[in-house]
Order: structure tokens, then sequence, then C-alpha cells
């Protein structure tokens, strides 16, 4: 009714304002019960539904990618919930949304056609898009780390999956900026040996951002980041030096030679 009305602009206020319904009815749920009486699967349920009604608005209001940073988001705050009502179907419900966005968003080739290439280069939706989504993913880890995430009875948490999964969407728009950058025609394609300086470009990221995964991992005290982070700086250093040095001579090969070894010590 509000788009034939011509009021496209406002549909978004529809779910909020559902969403605000069912926060008052969560508040007079929560005077009827006493705190240690209360039923915690129905207040996950309606509290969980309320933040849904909200997120929602986002992809309701806009498209194509936003719908993706809307679950994003949802999940974030389905971890917030789920520290103040421990109910472990918002954890599952948690998992889940982030299992979705992270194969929207790695393992989805339709995330290239979203929108056409425009002509702003680094600052892209590409970088708005990935950034967002990594850091709901790195705020649900922040939130659940407190908690007991574990998932059924294995040793996985799911904050430390969600962790890794924000540190791969990261790594993936980094290679995605290079290759956008690079790219000539209305379509992104990662091409390795069409340039030497995307070549290159391609080593200094991974070096970058294994080095700064590495710092990281150090900082935070995680075993697994850290093994990961070194595995890249390893797989950087053979590509550079099998690879890219090959196309490099005279003073630039030495130059690179120095510039690694510096990287690396």
């Amino acid at each position: 009714a509000l788009q034939q009305g011509g009021l496209e602009w406002a549909v978004g206020a529809v779910p909020v304002f559902e969403g605000i319904i069912l926060a008052l009815l969560l508040r007079q749920l929560l005077n009827i019960q006493q705190p240690g009486a209360r039923d915690l699967g129905r207040l996950a349920l309606v509290a969980g539904a309320s933040l849904a009604f909200v997120t929602i608005a986002i992809p309701v209001q806009l498209q194509h990618q936003w719908i993706t940073i809307g679950w994003a988001i949802e999940a974030a705050a389905l971890a917030w919930l789920y520290r103040r009502i421990p109910h472990r179907g918002l954890l599952y419900a948690t998992a889940g949304l982030l299992g979705v966005v992270f194969v929207r968003l790695a393992l989805n080739p339709g995330i290239f056609y979203y929108e056409p290439r425009g002509a702003m280069r680094i600052f892209n939706w590409y970088l708005y898009t990935y950034v967002t989504c990594a850091a709901a993913f790195f705020l649900a880890a922040w939130f659940l780390s407190r908690t007991q995430d574990a998932v059924a009875e294995s040793k996985w948490r799911v904050s430390h999956l969600a962790s890794a999964g924000a540190v791969v969407l990261l790594f993936i728009v980094l290679n995605i900026e290079i290759a956008d950058f690079y790219a000539t025609g209305p379509e992104i394609m990662f091409r390795f040996g069409a340039t030497l300086a995307q070549d290159l470009t391609y080593t200094i990221g991974w070096l970058a951002f294994g080095m700064i995964l590495l710092s990281g991992s150090i900082y935070v005290k995680t075993q697994t980041c850290r093994i990961a982070a070194i595995a890249l700086i390893a797989v950087t250093t053979f590509k550079c030096f099998l690879y890219d040095l090959s196309s490099l001579g005279g003073l630039y090969r030495i130059g690179s030679f120095v510039g690694l070894a510096l990287a690396l010590t």
C-alpha cells in the first residue's frame, strides 16, 4: 500500500513499528513474572522477534547487499541478547545467521553482480558491505566470548568461529579491492600474471594482512590465528620468491629482496 501510494521511502517504518510493539510486550512480560520464575523461552522468542523486525527494516527499505548486512547486524544483536537471556535457541539462531552471511559473502558468486562497478575505486560498496559484516562478526564474537557458546557438546565455540569468519571476510575484501582497482571491464576478475603491478600488489597486501593478523593474534593470545597468519606469510613469501621476483631484474630484484627480508624480520 505504501509503495502504490508513492511512499516507498517509508516502507522501513512498518517493521520498526512492529518491533516497538513487541518491545512493549516484552516489557509487560518482564513485569508479570519475577526474575527467578521467568520463562526464558518465551522471553527469548519475543525479544528475538523484536530485534528481527528492527533489522528487517534495513533490507525492506533497501536491497541486494543490504539484506546480508541486515542479517549480520541481527546476528550481533542476538548475540548481545544471549548474554541477557541465556537461551540456547538464541545461540543457535546467532550461529545460523552468521553462517548464512558468511556463505553469501564468501561462497556466492552473485555478490559481484549486485551492483555494477562504478568509477570509485577502493571506497565502494564492497568495502562497506564486507567491513560492516566483519565488524558484526567481531562484535558477536565479543558478546559470545563471555557466555557458554560451545556448540552442543563439542569444543567448537561460536565466538571462535565468528572471529575466524570475520578474518576470512576481511581477507576476501582485500583481494576484491585489489582486483577491482586493476579491473578494466564491467566485471571484477581475479587475474594473476596480467600485470606486474597487480601481482606485486597482491603480494604486498597478503604480507601486510598476515603481519597484522599475527600481531593481533599475539595480542589476544589466539594460537589458531597465529598459525593462520604464519601460513599466510609463508605462502606469500613463496609466491614472492618463486613467481614475482622472476619478473624483476637488476636493482629492482635486489630492492625486493631487501624489502622482503626487512618485512620478515
